[in-house]
């Protein structure tokens, strides 16, 4: 953090638990291809059954460029004849929010095997520096991708909520934004209740967008769950991958050796300054 020109004179506050940032040195494809490429392999799915991909990114070049771009992404990936859709405007929450729509599509017929892929580089995204929101936040350069499809497997979708507040855009009196964020915190997880029917203490752990560590205790707080149900451990070790940060969460808390049958509903909580969304995931018995 200490070469980032916002922390020359200071570094990051303790509470807010930033340590490094990941940059990328290659292009956009170069993020996404092993993420997709890795979440086939994961989900047994060969590349030839996805007949959907949701682009979960602000960073793919625009126009023609862009179609090129993802042609040349799928065709390597053997995922020609998939059709491939972009999802955007949310910020950081657009690709949890994604994975209902994958959800949607496939239970509605619409597709069968969907493939949700997030990524972003940080150059395109946010030219103006990495620091956001007053070092809320400390953007990193990463993807993740998912596969959706009615094959029990792996996790099943239990519902998702989201959640917008224009009036956060923008600057204004601290108490008024803290007292926004806070209601739009509260209003998502109620909305994600009355959809699944669970609650707070039936959730063994949030995987959230990797913020400030204190300032969202607080939020998650104000929303009903206790700060050992938060995941937290990536905020300092690869700060926050914009819209990726609660995919990886889900993939590295299960890889450190956490086994799905000792969290058996997790929640996805993708987080930005106005946009908010979140996911119930059920871990399906093997």
């Amino acid at each position: 953090m200490a070469e980032l020109p916002e922390y020359a004179s200071e570094p990051p506050r303790p509470g807010a638990g930033f340590d490094t940032y990941r940059l990328a040195r290659g292009g956009l494809s170069d993020l996404l291809r092993p993420a997709l490429k890795g979440a086939l392999a994961a989900a047994g799915t060969p590349p030839a059954a996805v007949d959907t991909v949701l682009f979960a990114t602000e960073s793919l070049p625009g126009g023609e460029a862009s179609q090129t771009a993802v042609a040349q992404l799928l065709g390597d990936l053997g995922m020609s004849h998939a059709y491939p859709l972009t999802l955007g405007l949310a910020d950081c929450s657009t690709a949890t929010a994604a994975l209902t729509v994958a959800a949607a599509l496939v239970g509605s017929g619409a597709a069968r095997t969907v493939a949700v892929v997030s990524g972003d580089l940080v150059r395109t995204v946010l030219p103006g520096g990495r620091v956001l929101l007053g070092g809320s936040a400390v953007a990193s350069d990463g993807a993740a991708a998912a596969v959706v499809s009615a094959r029990r497997h792996g996790w099943e979708i239990l519902g998702g909520a989201r959640q917008v507040s224009y009036d956060l855009f923008g600057t204004g009196p601290a108490a008024h934004r803290l007292g926004s964020q806070l209601a739009a915190y509260q209003g998502l997880f109620e909305d994600l209740w009355s959809a699944t029917g669970l609650t707070p203490p039936e959730v063994a752990a949030v995987l959230p967008s990797n913020l400030a560590a204190d300032t969202l205790r607080l939020f998650l707080g104000e929303a009903g769950f206790a700060p050992r149900q938060l995941y937290q451990d990536n905020v300092g070790r690869i700060a926050h991958c914009l819209g990726s940060d609660p995919l990886i969460n889900l993939i590295d808390r299960t890889e450190a050796g956490t086994t799905r049958d000792a969290y058996p509903v997790v929640a996805l909580l993708g987080s930005s300054a106005a946009h908010l969304a979140a996911v119930l995931l059920r871990a399906v018995e093997d």
